[in-house]
């Protein structure tokens, strides 16, 4: 059980440090806060609360791999190299298809 609470620790941890020190990250959370209480109101049936509440949260999760990864290159690659330039953008590329599936969601559920 200890284990689990410290784990539990650990992640908000993040998620705090995330809400402080990166922006996307807390503009992402904070309209995350937002959007979920509205994807009950706007869904019509649990499937649509499902996926308009997945799609939001799906941006936080990636957005947070993203921070992790650049965090980890910009750490051991002192100075700027091609992979590590390769490795940032593919993690943002993340990000954005993450944002691409949110857009899409909402759009399709909202639209019939």
């Amino acid at each position: 059980m200890l284990r689990i609470l410290k784990a539990f620790k650990y992640a908000f941890q993040g998620v705090i440090h995330g809400i402080k020190f990166e922006f996307s990250f807390r503009i992402e959370f904070f309209l995350t806060l937002f959007l979920i209480p509205c994807a009950f109101f706007l869904g019509e049936n649990k499937i649509e609360i499902i996926l308009l509440s997945s799609s939001t949260l799906l941006i936080l999760v990636v957005e947070l791999l993203n921070t992790s990864l650049e965090r980890t290159l910009d750490r051991h690659n002192k100075e700027e190299n091609k992979l590590t330039k390769i490795a940032k953008d593919l993690a943002s590329a993340a990000v954005l298809i993450s944002l691409l599936i949110w857009l899409i969601t909402w759009s399709l559920i909202l639209a019939f």
